[in-house]
């Protein structure tokens, strides 16, 4: 039987989260190295990967390898099913599966400690790019619920946080951990103090007027990256309530622009 060997990488490690990525040593390629990396996962020596404790309720593995035959003609679906959206969400011998059509498929068996994820044998496209990425951040905060860690596509600008649709970010996304007071995004991580700064960019909207808290929490709410049959974490919840509390809100206009 072959003894096959791992590359660990850990989201933010100096962090703690228990939350990790694995290739086959010597399988990762260029391209997702570049993006594992921007995403702020970091590799892990022979050590160190031997620590991960397996017994933690927290930690979650994703293990990502080229798809096989038959996942490999799911992951291409039918051209048709376009208009319902790249993305789906569906229940597979009672486990949630998670589908970026062209992309990957990734098994989502929540309580368990170990996830797949196949990707398609020939990732090249710009956008199929965009859709790792997009499957990195659901992984993500799927991962990070129970702690109450909330993902938002977006990104940061003069340390205020922006937040926007999918399509406009390109799939990149903010992660808040309100009781850690860090914001992770692309370009790093960002601390902050009693108050922060939301910029919604999700539509256009003519008024300088601020976001009342109820609005707020509804916004907060509907537009996490969480996809999941059972929605918002209690976890969450609370977070989204605390922050609320502390965060201020206004609406990209063209008074207060981002320029991304």
């Amino acid at each position: 039987m072959e003894n096959v060997k791992w590359n660990y990488f850990q989201y933010r490690k100096n962090f703690g989260y228990p939350v990790y990525l694995r290739f086959k040593q010597d399988d990762l390629h260029p391209k997702f190295a570049h993006l594992v990396h921007e995403m702020g996962f970091q590799e892990l020596t022979d050590t160190e990967s031997k620590k991960i404790s397996l017994t933690k309720p927290n930690t979650r593995i994703l293990t990502i390898q080229c798809a096989s035959a038959r996942l490999q003609l799911q992951i291409n679906g039918s051209d048709s099913l376009d208009k319902y959206g790249l993305e789906s969400l569906s229940i597979q011998n009672g486990t949630p599966v998670y589908t970026f059509r062209k992309v990957g498929i990734m098994a989502i068996p929540l309580n368990k400690t170990l996830w797949d994820l196949a990707i398609n044998h020939d990732i090249s496209h710009t956008d199929q790019m965009v859709g790792m990425r997009v499957i990195l951040v659901r992984f993500l905060s799927q991962s990070l619920a129970e702690q109450g860690v909330l993902a938002y596509w977006g990104t940061i600008k003069d340390e205020n946080v922006v937040i926007m649709k999918q399509q406009q970010s390109f799939g990149e996304a903010v992660l808040i951990d309100l009781s850690k007071r860090v914001i992770f995004s692309n370009g790093g991580e960002s601390r902050f103090g009693s108050s922060l700064k939301i910029i919604r960019k999700d539509k256009d909207v003519k008024t300088n007027q601020p976001i009342n808290r109820e609005e707020l929490i509804s916004f907060l709410s509907v537009s996490t990256c969480l996809l999941s049959f059972t929605g918002l974490t209690q976890s969450m919840k609370r977070a989204i309530y605390d922050l609320s509390a502390q965060a201020t809100a206004t609406y990209g206009t063209p008074d207060n622009s981002i320029n991304l």
